[in-house]
């Protein structure tokens, strides 16, 4: 019998696909902004819809220029300030001037994809999938002493968007305060809090505001001049910022400064004027501190994105040594350039019986360990200072060796 449809002559059945699927990082530098437009013109009010993704290139004044006067359209001249040009999802929420309904109208409805939750529409609707999230002016409050809503909303939509991170600010007023928001997302590793806000020049004035967007910037910056996500954009200065709105304290080996009680409670700050002092996310909590670093959680993040899409080549094939092979050259050619970037230390791939029992396979299903450690940004350097009395011993003798050298008989060293 054979195996295909019968047929006298010769056919050629011609597959063309990539055998092995190529694991690239996608671009992760789309920033998601979800503000509302209260002093948007009447002539312009019909074409940013309410509740959709809209795309604002930042170098199309005309668009920037129909969001009207306010937070919005200083965001994007605060990310414009840090030296970057990119696409932006904007997501329009509807104004109100109580400030609980307007964050609940920023929040949005997971279900209708309303506010916020708009910005997962944003890969269909714009073929724009953002890499940060940005709501500044209303992720600070800490509506009856709990969690900020709208914060809450962006770590939920970072975990379905995988490798996304959420830029908020906490409240300016202490860094106790601040300490006590980041708490709040002490489990989480998609948010960073910054603290506190910023001195910016807009419009011809010294004007306060959210510090967020320019960390978000920063983090954008230094993708573009890698070219992947995985270097640290900390210790770096920012370009658009002036300084913090109130004063914080950073002594080199001190670890009592606002510096590093900031950090070290999960926040970013600003210090020495303008250089961004953000190593980690808000995760304090002793479960997932050990991705504390954004460096860290962004690197493994992106690699898990990546997978997704790529390996999606090899879904109906058959289930045999030759596909799982396929996949495993896939995953190690993947994790070998990435080593080569020095983003991860090592990897290993594992296919174990244990994990794919004979009912697993039968029903089209594969289980493989990933098993890799991302490389560390350096957050402690301790140098250990100590007395060498030793070291007079080798002064000694070098003085005695100088004295031989003069020859004279008079001259000499004794010990």
């Amino acid at each position: 019998m054979s195996a295909t449809t019968p047929f006298v002559g010769t056919r050629v059945f011609s597959n063309l696909r990539d055998t092995v699927a190529a694991i690239d990082t996608r671009d992760s530098t789309v920033i998601g902004l979800t503000l509302p437009l209260p002093n948007i013109a009447a002539a312009d009010n019909t074409k940013i819809p309410i509740d959709e993704p809209f795309r604002i290139s930042m170098d199309d004044p005309d668009t920037i220029a129909m969001l009207g006067p306010g937070l919005a359209q200083d965001t994007i001249n605060q990310i414009a300030s840090e030296g970057i040009v990119t696409d932006i999802a904007f997501v329009r929420a509807k104004a109100d001037p109580d400030i609980e309904k307007q964050i609940g109208f920023i929040v949005g409805s997971q279900s209708q994809k309303t506010g916020q939750f708009a910005l997962l529409e944003a890969k269909d609707e714009l073929k724009l999938e953002p890499g940060c999230l940005l709501a500044p002016g209303y992720t600070s409050q800490r509506l009856g002493g709990a969690a900020n809503p709208v914060a809450m909303a962006m770590d939920t939509i970072c975990s379905l968007i995988i490798d996304c991170i959420g830029y908020v600010d906490a409240p300016a007023t202490s860094r106790e305060a601040a300490a006590a928001y980041a708490a709040d997302f002490a489990t989480s590793l998609n948010m960073v809090a910054m603290y506190p806000a910023a001195r910016v020049f807009l419009d011809g004035q010294d004007v306060v505001r959210p510090l967020s967007p320019h960390a978000a910037a920063a983090m954008v910056r230094r993708d573009k001049e890698v070219g992947n996500p995985f270097k640290a954009a900390w210790n770096r200065p920012l370009k658009g910022v002036r300084g913090p709105s109130q004063r914080i304290t950073y002594r080199d080996g001190d670890p009592t400064s606002d510096g590093n009680f900031l950090v070290q409670n999960g926040l970013g700050t600003v210090i020495e004027g303008n250089l961004l002092w953000a190593p980690y996310t808000t995760a304090t909590d002793p479960t997932v501190r050990a991705y504390r670093q954004i460096k860290r959680i962004r690197t493994r993040r992106s690699i898990e994105k990546a997978m997704l899409r790529a390996l999606r080549q090899y879904m109906s094939e058959d289930v045999g040594p030759h596909l799982v092979q396929l996949i495993a050259r896939s995953l190690s050619e993947a994790c070998e350039e990435r080593k080569a970037l020095k983003a991860i230390i090592g990897f290993d791939i594992i296919y174990s019986k244990s994990l794919n029992p004979g009912t697993f396979l039968r029903d089209g299903g594969l289980r493989l360990k990933l098993l890799f450690e991302e490389t560390p940004g350096l957050t402690d350097l301790q140098i250990y200072s100590e007395p060498q009395p030793e070291a007079f011993d080798v002064l000694s003798a070098a003085i005695a060796a100088s004295l031989s050298t003069l020859g004279g008989s008079n001259i000499r060293a004794t010990d």
